[in-house]
């Protein structure tokens, strides 16, 4: 059984308006899905509404075998799902450590400062400025710190709004490297994101949403070297 299953799901803001229609997949341990495709083509509803944030019409979401749809946002972290929006993930007026110290206290508090520890010893950087506001932080940094934040629960699944977004390039590969570190540690990961190479170059596999629906699906490296895909989605990208 994958970790995490999602099965025929319509989803979207409004009723009887989907923006997700009847999509599907499964993910395991340990593996991280990209979600990619044209603007407005439903991938950011897709990934809210697994995480609880996008009313669900029709079909399940299901973690480890039990069902999310009855449980709401604030409750899956609990059930083991980590989200990182794609912008207000941090609380900027706070430090670093007062970011981290409030996504702890949802765990016992004998447990609260190893898990602290763990983050911090994933970002070096955010060690480094833990004292520092989180609003004063480069953007790398602050998208370190929001993916640190969803990590201290010790989530079995991840579920990521573009997190490259608004980097520079040269930070767009560190960030989405974290990630492969965090899979490396058997976290499956979901992540929605534009800049296809570099998603591409840390996937193991890749779906690729037109209106709504799955256009294609394979393996990460599978889509990278498909010629038609590159050139109808994936902005004519080819393998380097």
């Amino acid at each position: 059984m994958s970790l995490l299953e999602v099965r025929d799901l319509v989803a979207g803001y409004e009723p009887g308006l989907p923006i997700v229609r009847g999509v599907g997949f499964a993910l395991d341990a340990g593996e991280i899905l990209v979600l990619l495709g044209p603007n407005g083509a439903g991938k950011s509803t897709l990934a809210r509404a697994v995480a609880g944030l996008v009313p669900v019409a029709e079909g399940t979401v299901m973690l480890g075998g039990g069902s999310l749809l009855a449980v709401p946002a604030h409750r899956r972290i609990g059930a083991g799902l980590g989200f990182v929006p794609q912008s207000g993930n941090v609380f900027a007026a706070l430090t670093v450590a007062e970011n981290l110290a409030i996504a702890a206290a949802v765990l016992p508090r004998a447990a609260r400062a190893g898990r602290i520890a763990a983050a911090l010893a994933l970002f070096p950087d955010l060690a480094a400025a833990r004292g520092r506001a989180a609003g004063l932080l480069s953007g790398g940094q602050r998208q370190m710190l929001a993916i640190a934040r969803a990590l201290i629960p010790a989530p079995r699944v991840m579920a990521l709004d573009e997190p490259s977004a608004g980097l520079a390039p040269k930070l767009v590969g560190t960030v989405l490297a974290k990630l492969r570190e965090i899979a490396a540690g058997g976290v499956a990961v979901l992540l929605v994101e534009q800049n296809v190479r570099a998603a591409l170059a840390v996937a193991d596999r890749a779906m690729v949403l037109v209106e709504g629906r799955v256009a294609h699906a394979g393996t990460a490296a599978a889509l990278r070297d498909d010629p038609r895909v590159a050139a109808l989605y994936l902005g004519g990208v080819r393998a380097a």
